[in-house]
């Protein structure tokens, strides 16, 4: 129990045991999303009720636990992108708005690359560990979700639009980085090129999330192509 309420239980390495553990966990998700569509699509409704109570859970867990052991403006303001991402899919799930699912769907492929690069991630078996796997499980499923049960598909418009809104983000996070001291979205302790000063690095993250917008996008484009029925007597 001290283990799983340690407030600073140290970090996982990246391809360790609870790395592993957090990626076949988002795996097993997913295939039961896809494999179980039909079901989900009927209970929609349901799911995506279910879905805002484990969400909401997972908000109040993770800002309760800063309440309870020592605020810390440094680390604990909804400034980190995958917190950003879990409000937005909050917001998806009572709205049911394609506007903001567009939104969601690009800043969330942030996810992504928490699950293949963690840092600052904590173990399994620490409660702020679950807060992590939960919030990033529902980020990178809730597009697939939206998908099956809605038909929403992500467009050049939408990423246009949410680089938009990520810039504005992006403000926000260097602003409270300059008074709190902090790290939101990794502009201090940086996890890749750390030799590369400011404002460079800052300028660099800006055009890897625009790259990273268009590679999500022709991604999602491949699987709507794969995944559209060919007309009978045509060849792809």
């Amino acid at each position: 129990m001290d283990a799983f309420l340690d407030p600073h239980p140290g970090w996982i390495a990246v391809g360790g045991p609870d790395h592993l553990t957090y990626a076949a966990g988002v795996a097993l998700l997913a295939v039961l999303l896809v494999t179980r569509r039909e079901q989900v699509r009927e209970h929609a409704v349901a799911v995506r009720r279910a879905l805002v109570v484990v969400v909401v859970a997972q908000q109040l867990t993770l800002y309760g636990f800063y309440a309870a052991t020592g605020w810390d403006a440094a680390e604990s303001l909804p400034l980190h992108i995958s917190r950003v991402s879990a409000l937005l899919g909050l917001v998806y799930l009572l709205t049911g708005s394609r506007r903001v699912m567009d939104v969601l769907f690009y800043l969330g492929l942030w996810a992504w690359a928490s699950f293949c690069y963690p840092q600052n991630v904590q173990p399994v078996t620490n409660i702020l560990g679950w807060s992590f796997f939960v919030n990033h499980a529902v980020t990178l499923l809730l597009p697939a979700l939206a998908w099956v049960t809605t038909g929403w598909r992500p467009s050049r418009p939408a990423l246009w639009r949410a680089f938009g809104w990520f810039l504005v983000y992006v403000a926000a996070a260097v602003a409270a980085n300059l008074v709190t001291g902090g790290n939101y979205f990794y502009q201090r302790e940086k996890p890749v090129l750390p030799f590369l000063a400011q404002p460079w690095f800052l300028l660099a993250s800006v055009a890897a999330t625009l790259a990273l917008f268009w590679v999500g996008y022709a991604v999602a484009r491949l699987v709507q192509r794969a995944s559209s029925p060919t007309p009978s007597g045509v060849r792809r």
